[in-house]
C-alpha cells in the first residue's frame, strides 16, 4: 500500500515541475529586434542619412570657403562635422539590412564596425575638447591663448584626437565575432557592438568603454567648466552666445547618448543588478535597441543648431542661398576686413592683437 499511495504523489510531483519549467520558458520568450528593425530603421535612417549628409557636407563648406577654421573652436566644428559624415556613411547599409531581414559578411562588417566606433568616439572626444577650451577662455588672462595657437597645432590636436579615437575602437576590431544565422557568419544591427550575447566578459569590457569615453567624459568635462564658468566674475558678454552654442552641443549629444549608454550599463550589468529576471530582460534589450536607434539620429542634429544659435553661420547660409538663387550681387566688402563684431567667432582683429602683445 505505502508504494501503491507514493507512486502517484511521485507523478504528480513530476507533472507540476514540467508545467512550471514550460511556463517559465514562455514566459522567458527573447526579445526579436528584427520587427522593430524592419518597421522603422529603413524609413528613420534613410531620411537621416540624407538629410545628414546635405548639412554636414554645407556645414564643411561654409567653413572651408570663409575660412573659419583659423579660430580653435571651428576647427572642432569642422572635426565634428567630418565625425558625422563618418557615422552616417553606416546608416544606409543598416536601413538596408534591416529592410531585408539579413546581415553582412565579415570584411563589410569590420569596415562598417570601424566607421560606427571611429565615428561615435571622435565626436564624443571633439565635444570634450570644444568644451574644456572654449569655457576656461571666458576667464581674463586666458582669453586668446587656444587662437593664438598656430594651424599647426590645432592640426597636430585634431589628428591626435582622431588617432586616439581609432585606437580606442581597436578592440571591437580586432577581437570582432561575427554571429552563425543560416550557416553563416553575419552582423546585424542589433546587440553590444555585434558581439555575441555569451560573451560576457567583453561585454562587460566594451560597455564600460562606451559609458567612460561616450558619455562620462563628456558629462564631467561639460559640469566642470560650467561651475567653473558660474564661480567667476569676469566672463565677458561677448563670448556668452558663442559658450551658448558650445553647451548646447555638448548637451544635446549628452541627451541624445545617455538613455542609450544607460540602458546598454543595465542590460550588460543585468546579472550583478536584480535586474536577471524574464521581464526585465526583456524590457532592457528592447530599450537598448530603441535609444540605440534614437542616438544614431544625433549625427544630423549639430548643423541644426548652428542654424538656431550661430549668427554667423547664418549669414553666411543665407548668402550662400541668394547666390545660388542669382537674387543678391556679390559683397562688396574685402574679406581681409573681417565681419562686424556682432559675429563673434569670425572676428579676428582682437584675437591677432591680444596675441601681439602676448608676443611682446
Amino acid at each position: 500500500m505505502a508504494n501503491y499511495t507514493s507512486a502517484p504523489e511521485d507523478d504528480y510531483d513530476v507533472l507540476i515541475e514540467g508545467d512550471l519549467r514550460n511556463n517559465e520558458i514562455e514566459l522567458c520568450t527573447p526579445y526579436d529586434p528584427k520587427i522593430l528593425s524592419a518597421q522603422l530603421v529603413p524609413y528613420l535612417y534613410t531620411t537621416v542619412f540624407v538629410a545628414g549628409l546635405l548639412d554636414n557636407i554645407l556645414v564643411v563648406f561654409i567653413l572651408v570657403k570663409y575660412k573659419r577654421s583659423k579660430q580653435a573652436e571651428n576647427t572642432c566644428f569642422f572635426n565634428l562635422a567630418l565625425s558625422n559624415l563618418c557615422f552616417l556613411l553606416t546608416l544606409p547599409f543598416w536601413a538596408y539590412a534591416a529592410s531585408r531581414g539579413e546581415g553582412f559578411d565579415d570584411p563589410l562588417c569590420k569596415i562598417l564596425l570601424l566607421l560606427y566606433s571611429v565615428g561615435l568616439y571622435s565626436e564624443a572626444l571633439f565635444n570634450v575638447l570644444l568644451t574644456v577650451q572654449r569655457y576656461p577662455e571666458s576667464v581674463r588672462g586666458r582669453r586668446r591663448f587656444s587662437d593664438c595657437r598656430p594651424m599647426a597645432s590645432r592640426i597636430f590636436i585634431s589628428a591626435l584626437v582622431w588617432v586616439t579615437a581609432i585606437l580606442v575602437s581597436l578592440p571591437e576590431l580586432v577581437f570582432y565575432k561575427p554571429q552563425m544565422e543560416s550557416q553563416k557568419y553575419k552582423c546585424f544591427f542589433i546587440g553590444l557592438h555585434f558581439l555575441p550575447a555569451d560573451e560576457t566578459s567583453w561585454k562587460h569590457f566594451l560597455t564600460l568603454k562606451m559609458n567612460i569615453l561616450g558619455f562620462l567624459l563628456p558629462l564631467f568635462a561639460l559640469i566642470y567648466c560650467c561651475m567653473r564658468m558660474g564661480r567667476t566674475c569676469q566672463f565677458r558678454q561677448r563670448n556668452y552666445d558663442l559658450c551658448k552654442l558650445v553647451s548646447t552641443i555638448t548637451a544635446v549629444f549628452l541627451l541624445m547618448w545617455g538613455p542609450y549608454n544607460i540602458a546598454l550599463f543595465l542590460s550588460a550589468f543585468k546579472e550583478q543588478l536584480p535586474l536577471h529576471g524574464c521581464g526585465n530582460s526583456y524590457n532592457l534589450n528592447k530599450t537598448v535597441q530603441i535609444t540605440r536607434i534614437i542616438a544614431a539620429t544625433h549625427c544630423c542634429i549639430n548643423p541644426l543648431l548652428y542654424v538656431f544659435l550661430d549668427k554667423a553661420f547664418r549669414k553666411h547660409l543665407g548668402h550662400l542661398c541668394h547666390l545660388c538663387s542669382d537674387t543678391a550681387p556679390q559683397p562688396t566688402e574685402d574679406p581681409a576686413q573681417g565681419t562686424s563684431g556682432e559675429e563673434y567667432h569670425l572676428t579676428t582683429e582682437m584675437e591677432t592683437s591680444s596675441c601681439q602683445r602676448q608676443d611682446k
